[in-house]
């Protein structure tokens, strides 16, 4: 399942946009944060996207701007969301953290080391804490957000106060 494809899909199921505008509003909602895609990924899917016949594509110029080519979700890109749509609701897929390489190996440091490094990972997890409550709190007041937008920042904010409650647990084992 292409979570990158779903993403480009969906957003264009309403709207015609150049691969320019998606990767902005994608840096706008802080996508790269909540899911493993980047910005060069984003132009390679939107090619292939029409290459494979899911997306209409068009050139236009306006004014002395230089040609941009426009993109838009056809028929067959339709079916393909949809499919892909089916396909994400059977499968929750698998959580991978990318520190639970650094603490599989916490116990081949010194206890100084330890100690040290298991501080800076609570302080990081806090930063990352204090950066979605922030953010969901901004977005709870303001109400800018879909309600699916609203409801992946309200996941993190949840995510990251357990992760904050369990890094203490953490610190405090090897403490």
């Amino acid at each position: 399942m292409s979570s990158i494809n779903l993403i480009i899909l969906g957003y264009l199921k309403n709207q015609e946009k150049s691969a320019y505008e998606m990767v902005k509003e994608f840096d706008v909602w802080n996508i790269t944060k909540w899911l493993k895609i980047s910005n060069p990924s984003i132009y390679k899917n939107i090619i292939k996207l029409c290459d494979n016949g899911y997306l209409n594509s068009r050139t236009v110029k306006e004014g002395e701007m230089p040609e941009k080519t426009l993109y838009s979700m056809n028929e067959k890109g339709n079916s393909y969301f949809n499919e892909l749509m089916e396909e994400s609701s059977k499968h929750i897929g698998n959580v991978y953290l990318d520190f639970n390489a650094f603490l599989v190996n916490i116990e081949n440091l010194t206890e100084e080391k330890r100690k040290e490094y298991l501080k800076n990972f609570k302080e990081k997890v806090q930063e990352r804490r204090s950066f979605a409550k922030s953010v969901y709190n901004r977005e709870k007041l303001h109400k800018e957000k879909s309600g699916s937008e609203f409801l992946i920042l309200d996941l993190y904010n949840e995510f990251y106060g357990i992760l904050e409650k369990w890094s203490e647990k953490v610190f405090d084992y090897y403490d």
